[in-house]
């Protein structure tokens, strides 16, 4: 997540904060980290010119605060308030020192057998709590999951493509969310709700115990696999048959054939027989799964 520091905004004051640090850079919105007059420290997510722009990503910005502000949950990223600065918005956030789930596994490769499952069962945690504020997320992936090293916990971000199944509906049609990691209702541009994330959550678990996405290809492609094609079998890349299974069943086309909550999806996962420990294990991962 930590990027170049070559900035516009690092070192200079926006309104009441003081920016030191570029942290995640993206299309819509760069992340900073920032200093109030009290010496406090916050994170800014601040949208780039690029977004400003353009209408329909202001008016989703504004309600990724919107949704995000209902929810109050360990696992999920804390907002504080949003507004807008010299004709830019921002939202202030929770600071967090780690690195993405995402950024982990390309830089290790592989990630402990505890650790992965911990992870899902927090990200189970978070959704049901989502789900319940009647918000579907519509973008869980790995770089979407943020592993907090002074709290030891796993977070869920970026809630910018979330839909309030009590506002207004999608466009019809239109596909929303990761081709990579995203639900066949998703990729059908359907109506989605709480089992699609655990869909999408699935998946994850599938790259971090299998080692490889179960689909590759253009977006075209993964939207076809997604919809029509059973992933690799996770027990052919050796993932034993128990846990092979619960990720096969959270990656169901149909979702009445899908985990129905994330507390059930947690509860299969406790079912996993979990190798001992390496006494040679150390950071940030083997903490969090000390905690499940």
């Amino acid at each position: 997540m930590f990027g170049d520091n070559a900035d516009i905004w690092v070192g200079r004051q926006y309104g009441p904060y003081s920016i030191t640090e570029l942290l995640g850079r993206g299309t819509v919105a760069h992340v900073y980290r920032a200093q109030l007059r009290d010496g406090s420290e916050v994170a800014l997510k601040v949208l780039t010119p690029f977004a400003e722009a353009r209408g329909e990503i202001r008016g989703l910005f504004e309600q990724e605060y919107e949704l995000m502000a209902r929810i109050e949950h360990p696992n999920v990223l804390k907002v504080m308030q949003a507004g807008v600065i010299a004709g830019t918005h921002y939202i202030e956030i929770e600071p967090i020192d780690g690195e993405t789930v995402w950024d982990h596994v390309q830089s290790q490769k592989a990630i402990d057998l505890g650790d992965a499952i911990s992870i899902i069962q927090q990200m189970c945690s978070a959704l049901d709590h989502v789900h319940e504020h009647r918000i579907v997320h519509r973008d869980v992936k790995p770089s979407n999951i943020m592993l907090d090293e002074k709290q030891s916990r796993a977070v869920l971000f970026d809630f910018g493509l979330a839909h309030d199944l009590d506002g207004p509906g999608p466009p019809e049609g239109r596909v929303f969310g990761s081709p990579m990691f995203l639900a066949p209702e998703q990729a059908l541009g359907n109506s989605v709700d709480g089992r699609t994330d655990l869909y999408s959550l699935g998946v994850t678990l599938y790259r971090l115990v299998v080692g490889a996405a179960p689909f590759y290809g253009e977006r075209n492609e993964l939207l076809h696999a997604h919809v029509k094609l059973p992933p690799p079998h996770p027990r052919d890349a050796g993932v034993a048959d128990d846990l092979a299974q619960i990720v096969v069943r959270a990656m169901s086309k149909d979702p009445e054939d899908r985990f129905q909550s994330g507390a059930d999806f947690a509860a299969a996962l406790a079912t996993i027989e979990m190798p001992v420990p390496s006494t040679r294990k150390r950071g940030l991962l083997r903490r969090i799964a000390g905690r499940s």
